[in-house]
């Protein structure tokens, strides 16, 4: 691409006319047009340091405070704030916190009584150790119904999809204990 200056409005003139520059190559204007914009926005910048309209601005040498959410409902900001300078959180974010440490906890049981299966095979204790998996899988499963039904009611209080919780898969959570060797 042919070089052109930031300031040079004959030029750009013509390259738009043609298309192309002096020595027939293409010029991509939008790239001319961003050049001309960032060098004008810097000037006016500098100019205006230069003028010290920037000096004594409150916050000078500070971090910016970035703590708020520009999409927080303003309504809804200064309870927010107050329950985080509590060590609280908004009420939906506290049961998710729930949710996720019950999860957590019931993935830990499964593991739990598949290391003991593991550890159990090749000794007297095989049967005992089976029948405890079997009794730790189907509560898990009966744990996952109930907390499928919670994750489905919390996410529709949660505020966007984004944050939105995945069911628990029973199948999958028994393949990924057995198939790793997950540990407590």
């Amino acid at each position: 691409m042919a070089s052109v200056e930031p300031g040079d409005h004959q030029t750009v003139r013509d390259y738009r006319n043609r298309g192309t520059g002096n020595n027939g190559q293409t010029v991509d204007v939008s790239k001319i047009k961003m050049e001309h914009w960032e060098s004008l926005i810097d000037k006016k910048i500098r100019e205006a340091m230069e003028q010290g309209e920037f000096a004594d601005l409150s916050g000078e040498g500070e971090p910016i405070d970035l703590s708020e959410n520009p999409y927080e409902d303003p309504e809804w900001r200064q309870a927010h704030r107050m329950l985080r300078n509590a060590g609280f959180a908004p009420a939906w974010i506290e049961e998710r916190k729930d949710i996720e440490a019950e999860i957590d906890a019931a993935r830990a049981s499964l593991a739990r009584a598949w290391l003991i299966l593991q550890n159990a095979r090749h000794t007297e204790h095989l049967a005992s150790a089976g029948a405890r998996w079997k009794k730790a899988a189907e509560d898990f499963q009966a744990q996952a119904e109930e907390l499928n039904r919670r994750i489905r009611t919390w996410n529709l209080k949660a505020p966007n999809t984004g944050v939105h919780r995945p069911r628990i898969d029973f199948d999958r959570e028994i393949v990924r204990i057995t198939s790793t060797g997950a540990s407590c």
